[in-house]
């Protein structure tokens, strides 16, 4: 198939009926998206040791469909967010900040390895040419409650303070440009692929950062969970995205 559903776990994408996918696109889940979802995925990716374990003692116990293919970290395809560009500094690959004890902190996103932008790659890598992102939703929770301007950073995933998911109460703050950056050096190297970022409206309009770091990549468009529903009704791309 030519599409991809690439499905994180963030709060937002509660509100779409994931099933509606089936048929239309290989599905790529994260972590413990077999929990409430046991036949969806195609594939599942973890990262995490421990999150692979319970994944694989959950397909043991039959919790899981056999068919889906689950993928460690050792299992996927290399790739270096590093890519060839005339200018010697990238703006946007390091974060510099403090660990808990003040010190001062930097961080190579182009060494990160993160589940969800994996699994994006893992999509590339497999051939397909329309990538749907799903739930990524970068932002803290419940967006749309916090006054314009302000990005909420209250912790957001589904499967917040459960097991393999350390309890706290706001997102790590420099998760949202390791993200972002990710997203963006897997749009240009995959410059023949298009992109499909879905989210609420408060996620796609508010971010000043995916805004930022996305207006100048061609093939990463956005629309809201109803465009996506339009897409799997209709299994026409001929809809009104949206560009940064």
């Amino acid at each position: 198939m030519d599409t991809a559903f690439v499905i994180g776990n963030g709060e937002s994408r509660t509100i779409f009926p994931l099933e509606l996918l089936k048929n239309h696109g290989t599905i790529y889940g994260c972590n413990a998206i077999y929990r409430d979802n046991p036949n969806l995925c195609h594939k599942i990716v973890s990262v995490n040791p421990e999150m692979i374990d319970e994944l694989l003692q959950a397909k043991n116990k039959n919790k899981i469909s056999p068919t889906t293919k689950i993928y460690s970290k050792d299992d996927l395809p290399n790739f270096s967010y590093v890519l060839p560009k005339p200018e010697k500094v990238d703006p946007f690959r390091f974060w510099f900040g403090s660990d808990a004890t003040g010190r001062s902190k930097k961080l190579d996103f182009a060494k990160s390895r993160g589940s969800g932008c994996s699994a994006v790659h893992l999509a590339c890598h497999d051939g397909h040419k329309n990538i749907f992102i799903i739930g990524f939703d970068i932002l803290g929770a419940r967006q749309w409650e916090s006054p314009e301007g302000q990005l909420s950073r209250i912790q957001n995933n589904i499967y917040k303070n459960s097991r393999n998911y350390p309890d706290r109460s706001n997102m790590k703050a420099y998760l949202k440009f390791e993200w972002i950056y990710q997203l963006r050096q897997l749009a240009i190297h995959y410059h023949d692929k298009n992109f499909y970022y879905i989210n609420r409206l408060e996620y796609l309009e508010r971010n000043v950062y995916l805004h930022d770091t996305m207006k100048d990549i061609q093939n990463f468009k956005y629309g809201i969970y109803a465009d996506l529903k339009k897409f799997v009704d209709t299994d026409s791309i001929r809809i009104k995205w949206k560009r940064y």
